[in-house]
């Protein structure tokens, strides 16, 4: 072990198929990084807006003998993901040092490469959240993507899975740069009428144009409900985006974080969305893989 090595705070790693957006059904290799600075309780609530009446499964459940995110269900209500957030949740973290993380990380790969050797496709690096982009999480990316390369093991793909509220570090801009793969932003801005997320903390259109001019790859993805209000902020905040610098293509996708709640709503949102010049994308995962944690 390397004296004084970092150490990485993360809720689970996993190996999939993409699910949503321009890559889906690309094989991934996933890092899922704990705590967010949001929390989107309004996901899946009656009234989105109003907190006075939502009902957060993720607070109520008796989680006692839960000893792995996996053992976990999929919350109907809320952040699907809050477990990576939540204090509740804290003794479920894994505390590895980088070189552990990756150990962890090569293991799930098919052959332990990111190349497959039979038909020469690539799987993509995938770091989510949480928010990877918090400021202490960003050198975690960087150790985790030296590490592989020091190994003679790097993605030439990595996506990005974030909230675009938190500022890039000029470290970590300046390593994109240097990158010579493709760093792929997936910018899911959260709206008031979807989410119960205030636009002014969780839209953020000078951050994003900062991901923009340091990267050109990526897109906007945001969760609707079809609501007259998700639509205008939709076009609201994504004209912001784009006088900001970013030109990403725009993807919609249905509020439900679960099979039971996704199908009741997409039909519906898909057709609007491409009416509305948008793409759309489902979540593919959700669909074959049911309501499961790490896939």
């Amino acid at each position: 072990m390397i004296e004084n090595e970092p150490k990485l705070k993360f809720s689970e790693t996993f190996y999939s198929a993409q699910g949503e957006g321009q890559y889906v059904g690309v094989p991934s290799l996933w890092m899922r990084f704990f705590l967010c600075n949001l929390q989107c309780n309004g996901f899946g609530q009656s009234d989105p807006t109003n907190p006075e009446t939502y009902e957060l499964p993720y607070q109520t459940i008796d989680i006692t003998d839960v000893t792995s995110v996996f053992d976990l269900p999929v919350f109907d209500k809320g952040c699907d993901s809050s477990y990576t957030w939540s204090k509740k949740y804290k003794h479920l973290i894994v505390d590895k040092t980088v070189q552990e993380a990756v150990d962890e990380l090569t293991a799930l790969l098919p052959h332990s490469q990111f190349i497959h050797p039979a038909t020469g496709q690539e799987a993509h690096m995938v770091f989510t959240g949480g928010e990877p982009m918090l400021k202490k999480t960003q050198p975690g990316m960087i150790h985790i993507m030296d590490e592989f390369s020091r190994r003679d093991n790097m993605p030439n793909y990595v996506t990005v899975e974030t909230n675009g509220t938190r500022p890039i570090e000029d470290e970590m801009a300046e390593y994109i740069k240097n990158y010579s793969g493709e760093w792929y932003w997936s910018i899911s801005p959260k709206l008031w009428a979807t989410a119960g997320e205030k636009n002014k903390k969780a839209i953020q259109p000078e951050v994003v144009g900062r991901y923009a001019e340091v990267s050109p790859h990526g897109q906007l993805k945001f969760v609707v409900n079809g609501t007259e209000e998700s639509w205008r902020e939709v076009e609201e905040h994504t004209k912001a985006f784009r006088d900001a610098g970013c030109d990403f293509p725009v993807w919609i996708m249905g509020v439900g974080g679960t099979f039971e709640g996704l199908v009741q709503t997409e039909a519906t949102i898909a057709d609007e969305a491409i009416q509305r010049g948008y793409r759309y994308t489902s979540r593919v995962h959700v669909h074959i893989y049911g309501n499961a944690i790490g896939k």
